[in-house]
């Protein structure tokens, strides 16, 4: 694809396919592992403010047991975009809204913040090969 503009909407219906397999983690983790295995590159890396997550393992790993453990629905919302293309690799960042609803009669919570996403072509498409997610408290 060498149209900006849709390799630009690709990226972004990638990231929308993270949120959505993300929402879905709390209450079908299995399912939800299923959709992130074609998200990230083998060799991803994450910064969520916590431990370093290195590999496409560890980031399904986190998402679907320390994010969504805690919690009986997710439900992100993204705004804001701007994607960068150049050549195979890209950059994204985003302002995101999430409101989900803790475990064990928890309240509804309200988590913001900013994502700063690396990007990169595969034979298979766009994959996440990075995300450093920056609370906003």
């Amino acid at each position: 694809m060498t149209d900006p503009a849709g390799q630009a909407l690709a990226i972004a219906n990638l990231k929308a396919r993270y949120c959505a397999a993300a929402d879905l983690a709390a209450q079908a983790p299995d399912r939800a592992r299923l959709l992130f295995a074609d998200i990230f590159t083998a060799d991803f890396a994450g910064d969520y403010g916590l431990v370093p997550l290195h590999g496409a393992d560890a980031i399904i790993d986190f998402l679907c047991t320390a994010i969504a453990g805690n919690s009986h629905w997710l439900l992100h919302m993204l705004h804001s975009p701007r994607i960068e293309v150049d050549g195979n690799r890209a950059t994204g960042d985003w302002t995101v809204l999430v409101k989900l609803k803790r475990r064990d009669g928890g309240m509804v919570d309200t988590v913001m913040g900013r994502y700063a996403d690396a990007f990169r072509m595969t034979p298979a498409g766009w994959r996440i090969a990075r995300i450093a997610f920056a609370r906003v408290e």
